[in-house]
């Protein structure tokens, strides 16, 4: 009886199949995952006068699974922001991420990426869910780059030790503006439960339209968890570039973020960092840039799994919705911040309360 009736059914399905002119097959297929996230924020700013709501941010994120070896992930991003030439609000909409990603079969040590990705250097990220503060550092606006298109290889050679090199466009550069390439190396080293130690070595013209003025970039970052409510993150960058006639110049900066889990749904973070740019290459203007970011949280609930479900080579699960205001104290030596009746001076104070929620 069971296989008369295995037979009927195998003869129904074969027929449908034969009338559709399709195949019939009994793999399980991908499905494509879509998330994000969303930032609303309230701005204070003390030297400008000024005081806002905005819906600043939101990211669509598409995941799609060939196999186990091959996936694509891509990102949109819209934001608001302000037209530095005129002042006027504007809405961008960037392609944020395109990440082809292959391991080749029976290589599961190493992986090949194709495409736009976070540069793999230091503990900030540009997307606020993966951040512990509603604003970035100075160190990851100025010292060194938040994105790269290009191409990376990945190599993990025991548990405790795996290595990259990539090949980019340049910093933050979508489309090349020179002939030249921007190359790169990192070493990322797991010690102990907890520990997570990575060094970076960038080179490669950085200026538009001549690829003569090459610049280079060491940097160092920590990500530690002594016990599962500390995540400590600490970045450390010295870059240098030629700035013609064998001259050079160079900046050094350093940066400590410290996030406290206080309670089930509370936490703080503390970040302070100091920006030396004595040659005016990374900011524009000679001087020393330091800060103090303290930002009190309140979170809700786990986020679903995917590239937004936890802070990069930690345990702490990013919240689904999260409340996070901040005190920012920033100081110059030279008179850099702008105030409301167009006069500069060495420090300026801002508020701000950001809602992340993850989708």
């Amino acid at each position: 009886m069971r296989i008369t009736l295995g037979c009927v059914l195998a003869c129904g399905v074969v027929r449908i199949a034969a009338a559709q002119d399709s195949t019939v097959t009994f793999e399980e297929s991908h499905a494509v995952t879509i998330n994000g996230f969303a930032v609303g924020r309230y701005d204070w700013d003390r030297n400008a006068r000024t005081n806002t709501f905005t819906g600043s941010k939101i990211a669509v994120s598409l995941f799609r699974p060939w196999s186990d070896n091959l996936y694509l992930f891509g990102q949109l991003t819209t934001s608001l922001g302000v037209d530095e030439t005129t002042g006027a609000e504007v809405t961008e909409t960037e392609i944020d991420n395109l990440i082809v990603s292959w391991t080749p079969p029976g290589a599961s040590s190493l992986n090949l990426t194709f495409g736009r990705f976070d540069a793999p250097i230091g503990f900030e990220r540009d997307d606020e869910p993966l951040n512990l503060l509603p604003t970035n550092s100075f160190n990851f606006e100025l010292a060194r780059p938040a994105k790269l298109t290009g191409a990376i290889a990945r190599f993990v050679a025991s548990p405790v030790v795996s290595v990259a090199a990539y090949v980019a466009n340049g910093w933050e550069v979508a489309l090349d503006n020179n002939r030249g390439k921007t190359i790169g190396a990192r070493l990322d080293l797991l010690p102990a439960d907890g520990v997570a130690l990575g060094l970076n070595a960038l080179y490669g013209p950085e200026v538009a339209g001549t690829d003569a003025q090459q610049r280079t970039l060491l940097a160092a970052d920590a990500t530690l968890q002594p016990v599962s409510r500390l995540i400590v993150g600490l970045e450390a960058n010295y870059g240098r570039q030629l700035i013609g006639g064998g001259a050079s110049g160079t900046w050094t900066g350093i940066s400590g973020t410290a996030f406290w889990r206080l309670g089930r749904s509370t936490g703080l973070t503390v970040r302070g960092e100091t920006l030396r740019d004595k040659d005016g290459l990374a900011s524009g203007t000679p001087q020393t840039l330091q800060s103090l970011t303290i930002s009190p949280w309140y979170f809700y609930r786990e986020a679903q799994e995917g590239i937004f479900s936890n802070i990069e080579r930690t345990t702490f699960r990013l919240p689904a919705f999260s409340l996070r205001p901040a005190l920012r104290i920033d100081h110059s030596d030279q008179p850099v911040f702008e105030t409301a009746d167009g006069s500069l001076r060495n420090t300026n104070v801002r508020g701000i309360l950001e809602l992340v929620y993850l989708f």
